[in-house]
């Protein structure tokens, strides 16, 4: 049974016959109910869940990331999620079905216009996975010294990803980052991009690239 919103002419949440009403963000939404596929799915739909299921076994785990760096994106009509998987589909997800695979250098995990970090590169040696950027804080490009710095690394072969317990700020210059011994000998990938303290203004992603762990 579903409940009437706002009066008679408002809304409704739940469900009343072949429709479902629902409400998010104050935004009031109708749909009818899903239907039973009765036709196999053609090659084409096939080849877009592929592409989609590739880019989402990356994107769900990362989900406290993109709320940050697509937070502000789209936000009255869609999640951070769903606005991530958009700006990467087409363009992180290479190769040709059914063997599709991630392009790590076009992955964005943000996407905005404050600041980035200037010069940065990343090592991992000894356990340490250590990212340096530029300390200085552009006051014209919105840069502030304790603009928080968040960065991922991403191991393929293992399927895990490592980031900083706390965030280094913008004004540190540099943060060392212990990864686990497991992986040693592994290549990771690492990502970063800069927030303000109170997460509503973030830098585009920068890829730093593939890093040899050990």
């Amino acid at each position: 049974m579903g409940t009437i919103l706002q009066g008679a002419l408002g809304g409704f949440s739940g469900k009343a016959g072949a429709i479902i009403g629902s409400s998010w963000k104050s935004i009031n939404y109708i749909k009818g109910l899903s239907k039973k596929r009765t036709k196999p799915a053609t090659e084409e739909q096939l080849m877009q869940q592929a592409r989609f299921y590739t880019i989402a076994k990356f994107i769900m785990p990362i989900a406290s990331f993109v709320n940050l760096g697509f937070g502000q994106v789209n936000a009255n009509r869609m999640t951070a999620t769903n606005v991530a998987l958009q700006a990467n589909i087409n363009t992180a997800v290479v190769g040709t079905y059914p063997n599709f695979t991630l392009d790590y250098s076009k992955i964005l995990i943000s996407k905005g216009g404050l600041q980035p970090g200037g010069m940065m590169w990343a090592t991992g040696i000894a356990g340490i996975l250590k990212v340096n950027w530029s300390p200085s804080a552009i006051k014209i490009q919105k840069g502030e010294l304790d603009d928080q710095v968040h960065i991922l690394l991403y191991v393929p072969t293992i399927d895990e990803f490592l980031t900083a317990p706390e965030p280094p700020v913008r004004g540190d210059g540099s943060v060392d980052i212990e990864f686990p011994e497991h992986f040693n000998g592994e290549v990771g990938h690492v990502w970063v991009f800069f927030a303000d303290r109170k997460g509503k203004r973030v830098s585009k992603t920068t890829y730093l690239g593939e890093v040899e762990l050990s």
